[in-house]
């Protein structure tokens, strides 16, 4: 019988996550794994398979964080369409600390670094920003039966525009931005958004 791991799963993700999501996935060498994670090689390949299973089992964890830590507590549970909105704004960019902002998002780090060399890791990154993007639409819809959106407005470039808004302000994290220059990005590009 196969002896099971002795280790804190939870911390060994966290320090995985901490790695890729910092160094990025290519740098993110097995041996530097294995320092962040204070595991031994036996233990990283008996846990997750390899250094892609690994990442996705990362993936998963950073998508269960952000649910409990960001959409449920925003986009879910506000229920104020327009409101929920703005607090998922405000939460994910001025609640962080500026060294964990300058990392930029996980989900478009792997898109953009992976789409070549690991489709499949990047595909389920992109899986995940598509989630975000269905609750922006369906908070979006709700706005625009309340009339909080103009009615002309096309709902499904609207929840694209939020994910690229996203998008160009974690891109604007990792250039080193403050919080005045993302506060004005973030009001300038809701206010094309909502009627006000």
């Amino acid at each position: 019988m196969p002896r099971l791991p002795e280790f804190d799963r939870e911390e060994v993700l966290d320090n995985a996550l901490s790695l890729f999501w910092s160094d990025g996935y290519e740098a993110s060498s097995i041996s530097k794994l294995l320092r962040a994670m204070n595991l031994n090689r036996g233990s990283l390949y008996s846990a997750f398979g390899s250094k892609a299973l690994l990442f996705s089992t990362v993936l998963d964890h950073y998508m269960a964080y952000l649910q409990c830590h960001l959409f449920n507590c925003t986009l879910v549970s506000v229920e104020d369409p327009c409101e929920a909105i703005t607090s998922f704004f405000d939460k994910a960019f001025f609640e962080p600390d500026q060294s964990q902002l300058a990392n930029g998002c996980l989900f478009f780090n792997a898109i953009s670094e992976l789409s070549n060399n690991e489709p499949e890791l990047a595909g389920k990154a992109r899986e995940s920003v598509h989630w975000i993007r269905q609750l922006f639409y369906t908070r979006l819809l709700e706005a625009k039966q309340l009339g909080k959106v103009d009615s002309g407005q096309d709902i499904e470039g609207l929840a694209d525009y939020l994910i690229a808004l996203v998008a160009g302000l974690r891109t604007l994290c990792k250039s080193g931005a403050n919080t005045a220059v993302l506060r004005r990005v973030i009001d300038a590009g809701l206010s094309t958004v909502f009627i006000r």
